[in-house]
């Protein structure tokens, strides 16, 4: 028992030695490690306590002492069984979340994909009796969260009935660097017409570091690991993010994109809005009209949008540029309580009503173009 003592004190000691070192000098790299230092100093507690507790107790009074122990464990271990089963029968018709990595985002319905990767229909040959219409777009294009006949530009195809071909180049997690790539492609199919889907996020640059919260577990395989099997855990995990935020001990999305996106004049700045001129000109260059439809941030659409920075650079950009947009936030804002654009409660992703809306828009400002003599 001696040793199991010393062994604790141990533990508690170089635990506790490595977040004052952390705390005193502002060590970045043991940052990621707070959470298992912490814990260890409790497990080392726990080792002190058992080896203490040892030294007085004879064996029968242990065993007494431990029985309630293993019943609080099983009991725990049992009442999180319930609670995963009861979530996934909850949420049993959920199929995506805006967090890739989670449960709920791994068992999405299958889709289908042309030979470029796309989730559209292969591209036919292009007809002059038919006027084509390219979508560049991310995650919102690709369609997150709704079916494929939900999605915007299937609405618009459906609208605009035949002699239209509207062809979707949207895919998740695509900025504006990706955007600029799909373009060369686009123009090799000779559109009559290319419109760009922006968000907010398309404007992060490759130097950019989102900021990351501790996990709800120290131990980074098992976390990844219960965050892709559980629906449960993965709900305690977004809460206890939010708390971080809340708490100020990470940097939340809004103040890291105004950190480095603010100032019209910052190199992210400078980098991302100068590949959108450059999408612009390239278009402009091939002879090819082009419009934008700028997409919201979902959580806070009212007054005092925090990112309204962003869509009035955007629509700087596209009245220096001569290129027609359309900005959804005063649209959507509207249209009530955001959550009722959703994709579902886990997935902010705009919803089949919200694409629904956002082509209303389209075709009453592209629609003359679309629709005039060509």
């Amino acid at each position: 028992m001696p040793r199991l003592i010393a062994t604790g004190l141990a533990i508690i000691l170089i635990a506790s030695v490595l977040l004052a070192v952390r705390a005193l000098f502002g060590i970045v790299w043991l940052d990621p490690y707070v959470s298992a230092l912490v814990g260890a100093c409790l497990l080392g507690l726990a080792v002190v306590v058992l080896g203490w507790s040892g030294r007085r107790w004879s064996a029968r009074r242990a065993r007494m002492a431990l029985f309630p122990i293993i019943l609080l464990t099983a009991s725990v271990a049992l009442m999180y069984v319930a609670l995963e089963w009861i979530a996934r029968f909850a949420f049993w018709d959920i199929h995506s979340s805006a967090d890739a990595r989670t449960y709920l985002a791994l068992r999405e319905l299958p889709y289908r994909s042309n030979s470029l990767g796309f989730r559209d229909r292969e591209i036919p040959p292009k007809t002059p009796d038919h006027y084509r219409i390219v979508v560049v777009g991310d995650s919102i294009t690709w369609g997150q969260g709704v079916d494929e006949d939900e999605r915007f530009s299937n609405l618009i195809q459906h609208d605009l009935g035949p002699g239209y071909e509207v062809i979707n180049f949207g895919m998740r997690a695509y900025d504006m660097p990706e955007h600029l790539k799909a373009l060369d492609k686009v123009l090799t199919l000779s559109p009559d017409f290319v419109l760009l889907q922006l968000y907010i996020n398309d404007f992060e640059t490759r130097r950019m570091r989102r900021p990351v919260a501790r996990p709800l577990l120290p131990w980074p395989d098992l976390d990844r690991r219960l965050l892709a099997s559980s629906v449960f855990y993965g709900m305690m995990e977004t809460q206890w993010y939010r708390f971080q935020e809340n708490a100020h001990w990470v940097e939340s999305y809004r103040e890291y994109m105004e950190r480095h996106l603010r100032d019209p004049d910052s190199p992210d700045s400078r980098q991302s809005f100068g590949m959108l001129r450059d999408f612009f000109r390239r278009t402009a260059a091939a002879g090819v009209p082009t419009g934008v439809v700028i997409f919201p941030n979902p959580n806070l659409l009212g007054r005092g949008y925090p990112y309204a920075y962003l869509h009035n650079r955007i629509r700087e950009i596209c009245l220096q540029e001569r290129v027609e947009y359309i900005d959804l936030q005063p649209v959507f804002a509207k249209m009530g309580d955001s959550r009722g654009l959703w994709a579902n409660r886990f997935d902010q992703h705009p919803n089949a009503r919200a694409h629904r809306r956002a082509v209303d828009e389209m075709l009453a400002k592209f629609g003359p173009v679309w629709r005039a003599p060509h």
